[in-house]
């Protein structure tokens, strides 16, 4: 009894070998080596949709967003417009073209206050100006 579980547990250890190589062989033909720098932009894909909406409407690539480390050649840590970072593995995310669609909102923040302020100051130095030639 013993011989014959040690002779099937080498059968089935067998067979899960050749079958996990056969279908790392299948895999391996599709799969596509992506590597990304740091400041690189990408797509995070996200098939997951909310509940209640309808998958119609459902946009799974997401983006773009930031390469901020490369943590090994499967995972990066990426950041979005907002700040938020996560950490994701690179069959999730592809290379996003069009640089010119990155503002993040800290620096479309600092735009407005840059203008606001300016607005500011041209309307002290009109008060102040005002005030010599009303004193004088």
């Amino acid at each position: 009894m013993k011989a014959s579980l040690k002779l099937a547990y080498k059968l089935v250890a067998k067979a899960n070998r050749k079958s996990h190589q056969n279908n790392k062989r299948l895999y391996d033909r599709r799969a596509k080596v992506r590597n990304f720098k740091e400041n690189d932009l990408v797509y995070l894909y996200n098939p997951a949709k909310q509940p209640g909406l309808t998958q119609k409407f459902h946009k799974p690539w997401a983006g773009p967003l930031k390469v901020i480390k490369k943590i090994s050649d499967l995972n990066y840590k990426i950041v979005d417009q907002n700040n938020k970072q996560q950490l994701v593995h690179v069959n999730r995310v592809k290379r996003a073209y069009n640089s010119e669609v990155w503002k993040p909102k800290f620096e479309r923040r600092t735009k407005k206050r840059c203008k606001g302020r300016q607005g500011n100051t041209q309307n002290k130095t009109k008060r102040r100006s005002l005030n010599l030639i009303l004193s004088h």
